[in-house]
């Protein structure tokens, strides 16, 4: 090397040194070796944040120096997947930390964000420390409040089936992370909003127990009251929702239905398989009704049975009188296997890591041979421990009071919700039409991809009313166990993949694998480990020394 060179050497490489440094705040650089790409967005989130038509604001509510170490770990990943957000945003997003109990000493303050949090989707989590051996109860809030100018969405991060292990319920949180959020975003942003049409004629059912659904799909669609006797066709409308209808659909309202759905519209049927009454002194009788759409949906490939499905494993609970205290009938909180806790398809983007899903005298759903062109998936199911029973049937309130008796409990896992896929054809393709005049417009076929999710309950959209204050419950509320299940989710990711063409719904791919130590084998190697980890780093500083000193004595001739 020239002479001339060397003065240069030690201010240049300084001098790219602070370059270095000074940009590194504006570049964001890393590679994702993870064998699950757990580090890299989906093509989808990347795509909606370039088309992001304004600055929005993060505020992440998730922190605080006294977090337990699950929640630490979620705190982590929401603080990268953040910053992998911001440097793929169009128009810029700014994040901002607050622990709740550091920027409101006051406890009336702290009270009032609180509130503030709950109401708008955030609700605070109780978990339990360890301090000087001593537990110490916080509240964790595990979510992020979403803003767009004077817009403001709140989003929860902790979800997941909460019948898993504390551990899994983070994991699946950390997993449906990035759906989450995007969804808040895209929420947020959503300029061309897609149409629902919800049917008037065909169901009783008060406004007040759809007020939490319609509420939900109002931040992200536009809804719109349906007669269907009166209108002509469906046309304007990209999906349609039917929750438990009560009467039988006319064969001309059927034949609006069907070229919707060839047409490549989408739909979410919420029916009832059975329709349940009360008798004095007797219990529950549930009877077969006739909604007039069972052809329909078998030309689809879908069978709706009229059966009730008890669930034995997996089931709610009522307060019923199990004995008398004195004079006084003992109320007890008692299984109730008429109310079947649905569990979801882990394999679905619809149903992956969701939680339960609350059902009331469901019924179970059926392929059937045919319509082979559309893909089914199972969604909801019951557990192995069904009993079934064909309508008529009937349902003493003394039954959830006894000992289940394994042998009536054989009829295993049952369909209750499926997704039909792909280009439908024309139920009355080779029939007569219902009126002549509709023989001009008829499609067989379209090529058009449509899609449909049906559910055997039709309680699932529904949520609860309290009789004192005739205000409504969250859907999926259970007023006994005081648990909130994911009915809302459920309906929600439904209409998402359903009009989003599932490409909005990746995200929820994600997989994020828990490696745990092998804990018998730490136990019983421990003192091995100890000493390797201390001996290999001290013999490899060794070994350089003794290099490096090799090396000087025969540069310099020592």
């Amino acid at each position: 090397m020239k002479n001339w060179i060397k003065p240069f050497i030690g201010p240049l490489l300084i001098a790219m040194g602070i370059l270095l440094i000074g940009l590194s705040p504006y570049i964001r650089m890393r590679f994702d070796l993870s064998e699950e790409k757990k580090f890299t967005l989906s093509a989808s989130s990347i795509e909606l944040l370039r088309q992001q038509d304004g600055p929005i604001r993060i505020k992440v509510f998730l922190g605080g120096n006294k977090l337990p170490a699950g929640f630490k770990r979620m705190e982590k990943a929401l603080d990268e997947l953040l910053l992998d957000l911001k440097s793929n945003s169009s128009q810029g997003i700014e994040i901002e930390k607050i622990d709740v109990y550091e920027e409101y000493p006051d406890e009336s303050a702290r009270q009032k964000i609180i509130f503030q949090l709950d109401s708008l989707g955030i609700p605070p989590t109780n978990v339990v420390n360890n301090e000087d051996g001593k537990q110490v109860q916080q509240l964790v809030f595990p979510g992020v409040l979403i803003e767009k100018g004077d817009a403001q969405i709140g989003v929860l991060l902790l979800k997941g089936n909460k019948l898993s292990s504390p551990q899994e319920m983070l994991n699946q949180s950390v997993e449906g992370m990035e759906y989450e959020i995007t969804q808040g975003i895209a929420a947020m942003g959503q300029q061309e909003r897609k149409k629902i049409g919800f049917f008037l004629d065909y169901s009783h059912v008060p406004a007040i127990k759809q007020i939490d659904l319609i509420s939900s799909l109002k931040k992200r669609y536009d809804l719109y009251p349906v007669d269907l006797s009166a209108s002509p066709t469906l046309d304007g409308l990209d999906a349609i929702c039917v929750i438990q209808p009560d009467r039988k659909f006319s064969e001309a309202d059927q034949y609006k239905i069907d070229q919707f759905l060839v047409k490549g519209g989408k739909a979410v049927f919420l029916l009832d398989g059975i329709r349940v009454d009360t008798v004095a002194n007797q219990g529950l009788v549930a009877t077969p009704i006739d909604l007039g759409l069972q052809n329909l949906l078998f030309r689809y490939g879908i069978r709706l049975n009229s059966d009730l499905v008890k669930d034995a494993q997996l089931s709610g609970t009522i307060p019923l009188a199990v004995g008398n205290f004195g004079n006084k009938p003992s109320i007890e909180l008692m299984p109730w296997p008429a109310f079947p806790l649905l569990q979801g398809n882990p394999s679905s983007v619809i149903t992956r890591n969701l939680d339960a899903v609350y059902g009331h005298f469901v019924s179970s759903l059926d392929t059937v041979k045919g319509a082979s062109y559309l893909q089914k998936t199972a969604l909801l199911k019951t557990s192995p421990y069904t009993q079934v029973q064909q309508a008529p049937a009937t349902l003493p309130f003394s039954a959830s009071g006894k000992e289940f008796d394994p042998k009536n409990y054989v009829a295993g896992s049952r369909v209750i919700a499926y997704l039909v896929e792909g280009k439908f054809v024309s139920a009355f393709r080779n029939r007569i039409l219902p009126f002549d005049s509709l023989s001009k417009s008829f499609v067989a076929a379209s090529g058009t991809k449509g899609g449909i999710v049906i559910v055997g309950d039709g309680d699932v959209a529904l949520n609860g009313v309290d009789l004192e204050t005739k205000s409504p419950w969250g859907l999926g509320f259970d007023p006994f166990s005081k648990h909130t299940y994911a009915n809302k989710d459920f309906l929600l990711n439904s209409f998402h993949y359903l009009l989003d063409d599932g490409q909005a719904m990746m995200a929820r791919n994600k997989t994020v694998s828990l490696r745990p130590l092998d804990k018998v084998k730490v136990k019983s190697e421990r003192v091995y480990w100890q000493w390797v980890n201390l001996l290999i780093p001290l013999g490899f500083g060794i070994i350089l020394s003794a290099c490096v000193i090799w090396y000087r004595k025969q540069k310099f001739n020592i």
